[in-house]
């Protein structure tokens, strides 16, 4: 006979948790405390998703049904377990549906119901990513139920007649009532999609797979090409071996491809989700095996220089905070170099956003007092769409001796203003104030040189813009202390050369 447990801290005790971590628990059943809401805040826009490394959830929302069914840490029902994954840094998620009603999606994992419902998983999605915006959520969309023919063991759509043709029509109504939140082209099923840039997808929840619907009509097109699924391998050494082979194909590639990787195994009652990804103890005639589990091996093969490039997405039973703190940081090499708070990027949505602090953008803050005629100048997360408060304009001014100078402008007409300080320039690092456009008379103060300049990114150099102040010569920038508050401070500081 084989006796199991589960694998855990017990079993393997090295050194204490490095920052790439050592013990079994970091890379297993513990995602840690809330952290990594915006990793991918400077990611260079132009990567491609097929190009990064995310971390990612194989049956998302599989808390209930015991050992058999859970793949996941519990954070609670109503897809709240889907919430604390993406504030933990998980960027991918394997959603399973089952027809329900003849008009709705429940979320099961085989028979089992997970007491969650498309809406919680679409509501969820859209509140973290009306958050933050600079990030994206990869979803893989599964039809858990068989259209015809449901085995003993498998769930069965409500009504039993329901077909393929008609979940497809569920899925666009879905679609519809959460339009911002889809990028649209990989859910219209018009046609599967190339691997979109991040810039194209931040702020959206992008279709990456749709299977068991009967069409190919949506998703991304190599989606499945290079995946990695053996779900019933024999034992964990055979399933990590499966593993390595993905991941090592997806880091030596070039191809502009996406690579999906299930780290994932279970075997019936024989051998379960949470002993492939954590481990287990063998007593087998009178011998004890320790049994290291998949997750604790691929976090070990990343920290000594495995998988050395994009891993793609990695889809995991119970992830911990080593292991996928090791699977971001594979996207290193699309970081953003070369920017500066005083080097600012001016988007299509009439935003300005920082090139040093990515996805901060430039806001016309709190009014002074009740005129309205002005207030202070701050910064927040970057949202999409942009409100009017984030929006901004580079006009001429209304007098000739302006010459090659411009007004900033908000979108309710007040310019960019420096505080007038009884007549004295101000010294670097003051607050600037939106303000009633001055017109009576030349006003240094809100004129402003706008100057493009280079900013490098790994996807190549991209075009960002100093804005210098007339009258004392210094640029707009923002505050470091408050940098990465909503409602920090922008300033004016000394010009980047």
């Amino acid at each position: 006979m084989t006796l199991c447990a589960a694998l855990g801290a017990t079993l393997l005790t090295p050194a204490d948790a490095g920052a790439a971590g050592s013990r079994n628990e970091d890379a297993y059943r513990d995602l840690g405390s809330v952290t990594r809401l915006d990793w991918m805040a400077n990611i260079a826009d132009d990567t491609s998703l097929a190009a990064m490394s995310l971390p990612g959830t194989h049956d998302t929302l599989a808390i209930h049904g015991g050992a058999a069914a859970q793949t996941q840490e519990d954070f609670g029902d109503s897809a709240k377990t889907l919430k604390a994954q993406l504030e933990r840094g998980i960027r991918a998620i394997d959603i399973r549906v089952r027809v329900s009603g003849g008009e709705k999606f429940t979320i099961h994992h085989g028979v089992v119901y997970q007491k969650a419902n498309f809406d919680d998983v679409l509501s969820e999605a859209q509140s973290f990513l009306g958050k933050h915006p600079s990030e994206t959520v990869v979803m893989r969309l599964r039809a858990e139920c068989p259209f015809s023919n449901p085995g003993a063991a498998e769930c069965a759509n409500d009504p039993k007649s329901v077909d393929q043709e008609k979940a497809r029509k569920i899925f666009s109504e879905y679609v519809g009532n959460y339009r911002d939140l889809f990028y649209g082209p990989s859910a219209s099923g018009q046609g599967s999609i190339a691997a979109p840039t991040l810039e194209k997808v931040r702020g959206k929840l992008v279709l990456g797979g749709f299977d068991g619907f009967g069409s190919d009509k949506y998703g991304i097109n190599t989606f499945y090409k290079n995946e990695e699924d053996h779900f019933s391998p024999s034992t964990v050494q055979q399933k990590w071996d499966y593993v390595k082979e993905n991941i090592d194909r997806a880091a030596g590639s070039t191809a502009n491809e996406m690579f999906v990787t299930y780290t994932s195994a279970s075997k019936t009652i024989l051998r379960l989700p949470f002993e492939y990804a954590g481990g287990y103890r063998q007593v087998q005639g009178g011998v004890t095996t320790e049994v290291q589990g998949v997750n604790h091996r691929l976090m070990k093969y990343l920290n000594n220089g495995g998988g050395n490039g994009r891993l793609g997405i990695v889809m995991m039973d119970f992830p911990g905070w080593a292991l996928r703190d090791n699977i971001i940081s594979r996207n290193d090499p699309y970081l953003v170099k070369g920017g500066d708070r005083a080097i600012w990027t001016v988007n299509s949505n009439k935003t300005y956003s920082n090139t040093e602090y990515r996805n901060r953008c430039m806001v016309r803050g709190p009014e002074f007092d009740s005129s309205k005629s002005g207030g202070v100048v701050t910064q927040r997360a970057c949202q999409s769409p942009a409100p009017g408060s984030h929006q901004w304009e580079s006009r001429k001014p209304s007098y000739k001796e302006g010459k090659d100078y411009f007004w900033v402008t908000a979108n309710n007409g007040k310019c960019l203003t420096v505080p007038y300080n009884n007549g004295t320039p101000p010294s670097a690092g003051t607050q600037l104030f939106w303000w009633d456009c001055e017109t009576r008379w030349f006003s240094g103060s809100q004129l402003w040189n706008v100057v493009p300049t280079k900013v490098e990114t790994p996807g190549g150099v991209k075009t960002g813009y100093k804005f210098i102040n007339n009258w004392t010569g210094l640029c707009l920038s923002m505050d470091r202390a408050t940098a990465s508050a909503s409602g920090g401070k922008v300033t004016q500081d000394v010009c980047p050369k």
